[in-house]
Protein backbone atom coordinates (compact mmCIF):
# COMPACT_ATOMS: atom_id res chain seq x y z
CA UNK A 1 0.00 0.00 0.00
CA UNK A 2 3.10 2.32 0.83
CA UNK A 3 4.22 1.43 -2.14
CA UNK A 4 2.03 3.03 -4.61
CA UNK A 5 1.14 5.82 -2.54
CA UNK A 6 5.00 6.73 -3.35
CA UNK A 7 4.47 6.76 -7.22
CA UNK A 8 2.73 9.37 -7.42
CA UNK A 9 5.53 11.47 -5.65
CA UNK A 10 7.97 10.37 -8.42
CA UNK A 11 8.74 12.92 -10.86
CA UNK A 12 11.37 14.25 -11.02
CA UNK A 13 12.30 17.90 -11.85
CA UNK A 14 15.33 20.04 -12.13
CA UNK A 15 16.47 23.21 -9.91
CA UNK A 16 14.84 25.24 -13.04
CA UNK A 17 11.22 23.94 -12.21
CA UNK A 18 11.39 22.05 -15.73
CA UNK A 19 11.30 18.54 -16.33
CA UNK A 20 15.34 16.58 -16.24
CA UNK A 21 16.57 15.45 -19.62
CA UNK A 22 16.31 12.05 -20.66
CA UNK A 23 17.95 9.81 -17.43
CA UNK A 24 18.91 5.88 -18.33
CA UNK A 25 18.51 3.56 -15.78
CA UNK A 26 20.73 -0.06 -16.75
CA UNK A 27 19.79 -3.03 -15.35
CA UNK A 28 22.09 -6.00 -14.36
CA UNK A 29 20.10 -8.11 -17.45
CA UNK A 30 21.39 -5.78 -19.62
CA UNK A 31 18.84 -3.76 -20.82
CA UNK A 32 18.05 -0.03 -20.03
CA UNK A 33 15.08 2.12 -18.75
CA UNK A 34 14.83 5.78 -19.65
CA UNK A 35 13.56 7.93 -17.42
CA UNK A 36 12.59 11.84 -17.13
CA UNK A 37 15.00 12.07 -14.32
CA UNK A 38 17.24 10.33 -11.99
CA UNK A 39 14.81 7.74 -10.03
CA UNK A 40 13.68 8.00 -6.58
CA UNK A 41 15.11 5.13 -3.67
CA UNK A 42 12.80 4.06 -1.13
CA UNK A 43 13.38 0.93 0.53
CA UNK A 44 15.53 -0.42 -1.71
CA UNK A 45 13.11 -0.24 -4.60
CA UNK A 46 14.00 2.51 -7.83
CA UNK A 47 10.62 4.35 -8.36
CA UNK A 48 10.98 6.04 -11.53
CA UNK A 49 8.75 7.81 -14.47
CA UNK A 50 9.47 6.54 -17.83
CA UNK A 51 10.30 8.85 -20.74
CA UNK A 52 6.54 8.12 -21.98
CA UNK A 53 5.35 9.48 -18.84
CA UNK A 54 4.21 6.53 -16.72
CA UNK A 55 5.03 5.09 -13.44
CA UNK A 56 7.58 2.27 -12.71
CA UNK A 57 9.34 0.59 -9.83
CA UNK A 58 12.20 -1.67 -10.13
CA UNK A 59 13.94 -3.44 -6.97
CA UNK A 60 17.69 -2.45 -6.28
CA UNK A 61 19.05 -5.34 -6.79
CA UNK A 62 18.32 -5.55 -10.15
CA UNK A 63 20.06 -2.42 -10.97
CA UNK A 64 23.37 -2.11 -12.26
CA UNK A 65 24.74 0.88 -10.25
CA UNK A 66 27.73 1.36 -11.84
CA UNK A 67 26.65 0.95 -15.11
CA UNK A 68 23.81 2.83 -13.85
CA UNK A 69 26.18 6.19 -12.51
CA UNK A 70 28.57 6.06 -15.53
CA UNK A 71 26.13 6.35 -18.02
CA UNK A 72 24.42 9.28 -16.52
CA UNK A 73 27.83 11.15 -15.88
CA UNK A 74 26.99 10.22 -11.91
CA UNK A 75 30.39 11.58 -10.40
CA UNK A 76 31.25 11.58 -6.31
CA UNK A 77 30.43 14.90 -4.67
CA UNK A 78 32.08 15.43 -1.36
CA UNK A 79 29.17 16.02 1.29
CA UNK A 80 26.56 15.01 -1.01
CA UNK A 81 26.59 11.42 -2.11
CA UNK A 82 28.41 8.86 -4.09
CA UNK A 83 26.31 6.91 -6.13
CA UNK A 84 22.41 5.74 -6.08
CA UNK A 85 22.20 3.17 -2.75
CA UNK A 86 25.71 4.27 -1.45
CA UNK A 87 26.16 5.83 1.23
CA UNK A 88 27.56 9.25 2.80
CA UNK A 89 30.75 9.82 3.99
CA UNK A 90 30.52 12.86 6.20
CA UNK A 91 32.76 13.55 9.38
CA UNK A 92 30.45 14.16 12.84
CA UNK A 93 29.44 17.52 13.53
CA UNK A 94 28.73 18.63 9.52
CA UNK A 95 25.86 19.61 8.20
CA UNK A 96 24.91 17.24 5.44
CA UNK A 97 23.43 17.91 1.82
CA UNK A 98 20.52 15.92 1.29
CA UNK A 99 18.84 15.24 -2.61
CA UNK A 100 15.55 13.14 -3.23
CA UNK A 101 18.12 10.13 -4.28
CA UNK A 102 20.18 9.71 -1.46
CA UNK A 103 16.99 10.62 1.62
CA UNK A 104 16.35 7.13 1.84
CA UNK A 105 19.70 5.66 2.52
CA UNK A 106 21.11 8.31 4.90
CA UNK A 107 17.83 9.64 6.96
CA UNK A 108 15.39 7.17 7.05
CA UNK A 109 17.64 4.21 7.33
CA UNK A 110 20.20 6.33 9.89
CA UNK A 111 20.98 4.12 12.95
CA UNK A 112 21.18 8.05 14.40
CA UNK A 113 18.34 10.37 14.75
CA UNK A 114 18.36 13.18 12.13
CA UNK A 115 17.83 16.29 12.19
CA UNK A 116 16.24 18.02 8.51
CA UNK A 117 16.08 21.01 7.84
CA UNK A 118 14.06 21.73 5.01
CA UNK A 119 14.90 25.35 3.13
CA UNK A 120 15.14 27.38 0.20
CA UNK A 121 17.89 29.77 -1.12
CA UNK A 122 15.33 32.81 -1.46
CA UNK A 123 14.30 32.45 2.40
CA UNK A 124 14.93 34.86 4.77
CA UNK A 125 14.30 33.27 8.05
CA UNK A 126 15.69 30.26 5.96
CA UNK A 127 18.95 31.96 6.32
CA UNK A 128 18.39 32.89 9.71
CA UNK A 129 18.12 29.61 11.23
CA UNK A 130 21.40 28.28 9.95
CA UNK A 131 23.64 29.43 12.60
CA UNK A 132 21.49 27.11 14.76
CA UNK A 133 21.51 24.08 13.26
CA UNK A 134 25.33 24.41 12.23
CA UNK A 135 26.15 25.21 16.10
CA UNK A 136 23.36 21.99 16.75
CA UNK A 137 25.41 19.86 14.12
CA UNK A 138 28.92 20.75 16.05
CA UNK A 139 27.04 20.06 19.60
CA UNK A 140 25.15 16.78 18.99
CA UNK A 141 27.15 15.44 15.99
CA UNK A 142 28.20 12.08 18.18
CA UNK A 143 24.28 11.82 18.89
CA UNK A 144 22.92 12.60 15.98
CA UNK A 145 22.99 13.42 12.36
CA UNK A 146 21.68 16.89 11.44
CA UNK A 147 21.46 17.82 7.41
CA UNK A 148 19.42 19.93 5.29
CA UNK A 149 17.17 19.70 1.41
CA UNK A 150 16.74 22.19 -0.56
CA UNK A 151 13.12 21.58 -1.54
CA UNK A 152 13.77 23.75 -4.93
CA UNK A 153 15.67 21.25 -5.99
CA UNK A 154 14.37 18.48 -4.31
CA UNK A 155 10.58 18.81 -4.33
CA UNK A 156 9.24 15.07 -3.86
CA UNK A 157 10.84 14.40 -0.42
CA UNK A 158 9.90 17.91 0.74
CA UNK A 159 5.84 17.43 -0.93
CA UNK A 160 5.78 13.32 0.96
CA UNK A 161 6.41 15.32 4.15
CA UNK A 162 4.11 17.97 3.78
CA UNK A 163 6.58 20.92 3.90
CA UNK A 164 4.87 23.88 2.63
CA UNK A 165 6.56 26.75 5.26
CA UNK A 166 10.09 27.50 5.43
CA UNK A 167 11.77 26.59 7.18
CA UNK A 168 10.83 23.41 8.20
CA UNK A 169 12.63 21.36 10.35
CA UNK A 170 11.94 17.76 11.15
CA UNK A 171 13.57 15.34 13.79
CA UNK A 172 13.83 11.77 12.09
CA UNK A 173 14.25 8.20 14.29
CA UNK A 174 13.95 4.93 13.08
CA UNK A 175 12.71 5.99 9.63
CA UNK A 176 9.82 8.25 11.17
CA UNK A 177 8.96 11.78 11.96
CA UNK A 178 9.77 11.76 15.67
CA UNK A 179 9.53 16.08 16.24
CA UNK A 180 9.13 18.88 14.14
CA UNK A 181 9.15 22.96 13.83
CA UNK A 182 7.52 24.59 11.10
CA UNK A 183 8.77 28.22 10.76
CA UNK A 184 11.53 30.11 12.38
CA UNK A 185 12.82 28.81 15.92
CA UNK A 186 15.65 29.39 18.35
CA UNK A 187 17.85 27.45 18.60
CA UNK A 188 16.81 26.61 22.53
CA UNK A 189 13.45 25.36 20.90
CA UNK A 190 15.52 23.54 18.22
CA UNK A 191 17.49 21.75 20.95
CA UNK A 192 13.84 21.08 23.24
CA UNK A 193 12.46 18.81 20.30
CA UNK A 194 16.48 17.09 19.40
CA UNK A 195 16.12 15.63 23.57
CA UNK A 196 12.86 15.11 23.32
CA UNK A 197 13.24 12.98 20.58
CA UNK A 198 16.61 10.49 21.55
Amino acid sequence: MRRLALHCFCLVICASGAVCATWKLVLKTGSTIECEGSPLVVNDVYLYRDAGGKDGSIPADQVDREKTGSANHVAPAPRQWRMIGQSVHEAPGAVLTLSDADFNLTVLRSEKPVLVDFLATWCGYCKKIEPSIASIASEYGGTIKVAKLDVDRNPVTARYYGVRGLPTVLLFKDGRVVGGIRGYAEKAELIRMVRAGL
